[in-house]
């Protein structure tokens, strides 16, 4: 990972501005679509923007975004997997994605029983059963399956707060626990009870401190935070009941290292790496920021 600031000195398109520094048009509109760029501190995802002179456009290169990353299941056991979803993998659409991988990979078909977003990381339940996938389909409607999350947030949120505001006219509660203060933001662990789409996300925007990375409930950012190499939420442990038994599993992941870039960055400071457009060198390495 890399952070990267281009000063424009003449206006241009926002795709040509990024190739500045991937040197590829492909890999800079796939960064713009994930909204990863900044525009004098605001997302953006119209590769086609006119980016004004004088302008700054900030982002961080985020190698993950294009290679392909090993997907490591966790547990499998009797028909039931926990696989750990890397960032920038689609659960179980618009192909490829972690069901098609692991079919693949397992010469049988895998079912995922809940989704992550594409950015998000972290352990999703799957099964190769039908009847598995619907036992634990009815364990989530009950609330049987505990899901927690590490986000890295912008803004000073509580240290612990309950929020409750509905979602598209349905129930939706989220927890939230800080663990650590960090320079602009807070390290929290988040549990939903309910699981809406896009829930933490939406909830923690609309309570102010959104999840840093966030492009589209949120979308202005002061430095450091417009150098978020994606939407820094991870899911990072899952307890689940087993069919046929009283006993729950528990399953745990360790944190991506992308999202350990960040959360460093914020205690050390960040490298950025200064270049202009239209390109006139490699560009300058400056100190911590």
């Amino acid at each position: 990972m890399e952070a990267f600031r281009v000063k424009v000195k003449e206006e241009g398109k926002l795709i040509d501005v990024v190739s500045t520094v991937t040197e590829s048009k492909r890999k800079a509109k796939k960064l713009i679509d994930e909204g990863l760029v900044c525009i004098d501190g605001r997302k953006e995802l119209l590769y086609r923007r006119r980016v004004k002179k004088g302008s700054l456009v900030e982002f961080c290169l985020n190698y993950l975004t294009f290679s392909s990353v090993k997907i490591e299941i966790l547990l499998e056991r009797n028909g039931i997997l926990v696989i750990n979803k890397p960032p920038f993998v689609n659960s179980n659409v618009d192909k490829p994605n972690l069901e098609g991988i692991i079919s693949k990979r397992l010469n049988r078909r895998i079912k995922v029983v809940h989704r992550l977003d594409k950015q998000t990381s972290g352990l999703i339940l799957a099964t190769d059963s039908e009847e598995l996938f619907k036992w634990f389909k009815e364990q989530f409607r009950r609330k049987a399956v505990k899901k927690e999350y590490l986000a890295l947030v912008v803004g000073n949120s509580k240290d612990r707060s309950k929020i409750s505001i509905p979602l598209d006219g349905r129930e939706a509660v989220t927890e939230v626990t800080v663990i650590e203060r960090l320079r602009g933001g807070a390290l929290c662990k988040v549990s939903i009870p309910t699981g809406r789409k896009h829930q933490i996300r939406r909830h923690l925007s609309m309570s102010g401190f959104p999840v840093a990375g966030e492009f589209r409930y949120w979308k202005a950012y002061r430095p450091p935070f417009t150098f978020t190499p994606r939407i820094l939420l991870h899911s990072f442990r899952i307890t689940f009941p087993l069919p046929d038994s009283k006993k729950t599993v528990t399953v745990e992941s360790k944190v991506p290292r992308d999202f350990l870039w960040f959360t460093e960055g914020l205690k050390k400071g960040f490298r950025v790496r200064e270049v202009e457009f239209p390109p006139t060198s490699q560009g300058i390495w400056k100190g911590q920021y």
